[in-house]
């Protein structure tokens, strides 16, 4: 047998020795758009209207910033939602068409990268994933040598250089701002949470992939609520109904349980009000697009009744 032979022997049996979390993931394509809002609960932006710029991140990443009003000039300022994964996550809100008028008003800071694919699935799986706390490298348990644990690094990055940048540029209100993010950055935004419980008001986490270095999440959790006193925030955690017979991560089954846990634990915690949102019949995939409109609705939502 050839030696290339060989070693496509060797990969093979390497990969199918591995459980199937393990493996790197099948029929991603970080250039292929996300697919579309669905319409009930949808939200538009003007692309002609978005506003862009790159800054460099703290580990030489290039994120590309890309910032969208909706609705008028409230009396205090916009508020302001942060969105994670910001390349797809601006191209899905600005092919959306005909959707519902928005209760209220927001600037939406899509923080993304600066690609032209829709996703940087290296860059975010450093900036979204947790550090271990025994101080032990990260990496990604899905991909050999895909590094991890920068969440605190780009927590920084937000709260020094990004917002700091959006309050001088844009007329925005003083309360503290909202995140929403998908799969790790679900997990992003439940770090932050945890971690930085002042830095944003409005939570939003979408499919959060609990199973990173399971049960690292779910002691954060546990940690988080017997501290208290964090203040008035709100959390937001979605799902798809049809998550659980996904067999992407490790314990697909486990992930939908674990959010359920998480909501309980966490529901307990004095000023901090959750809400836990099914969506019947998606997957995991579908509810980066799914779970936008939802989460940008109740931020808007929760400012104008604040503001009445």
């Amino acid at each position: 047998m050839k030696v290339a032979a060989l070693i496509r022997t060797a990969v093979l049996a390497s990969l199918l020795a591995l459980p199937a979390w393990a493996a790197p993931p099948r029929h991603f394509d970080a250039h292929r758009p996300p697919a579309p809002q669905p319409a009930a609960a949808a939200v538009g932006v003007d692309a002609a209207g978005v506003r862009c710029f790159t800054l460099t991140g703290p580990h030489g990443q290039r994120y590309r910033i890309q910032v969208a009003r909706l609705g008028p000039l409230p009396e205090g300022g916009y508020p302001v939602l942060y969105l994670l994964d910001g390349n797809a996550a601006m191209a899905t809100l600005t092919a959306a068409r005909e959707a519902p008028p928005l209760a209220g008003s927001v600037l939406l800071v899509a923080v993304g990268y600066d690609t032209d694919a829709y996703f940087d699935t290296d860059a975010r799986s450093l900036d979204y994933t947790p550090p271990l706390p025994d101080g032990r490298p990260a990496f990604d348990p899905r991909v050999p040598g895909r590094r991890g644990g920068g969440a605190d690094a780009f927590l920084d990055f937000l709260a020094g250089r990004l917002m700091p940048r959006i309050r001088a540029d844009w007329p925005v209100a003083p309360s503290a701002p909202g995140i929403w993010g998908h799969s790790y950055g679900g997990l992003l935004v439940l770090h932050a949470l945890f971690e930085r419980p002042g830095l944003f008001g409005f939570h939003a986490a979408a499919s959060p992939s609990l199973w990173w270095h399971a049960p690292l999440m779910q002691r954060a959790a546990a940690d988080f609520a017997a501290r208290g006193g964090h203040g008035q925030i709100r959390l937001l955690l979605m799902r798809g109904g049809a998550e659980r017979r996904r067999g992407g991560g490790p314990g697909a089954k486990r992930d939908a349980v674990t959010l359920e846990a998480m909501a309980r634990t966490l529901s307990v915690v004095p000023g901090l009000e959750v809400a836990l949102r099914r969506l019947d019949g998606l997957r995991h995939g579908a509810m980066f697009s799914a779970s936008l409109g939802p989460a940008i609705r109740a931020f808007a939502r929760m400012h104008a009744k604040a503001g009445a």
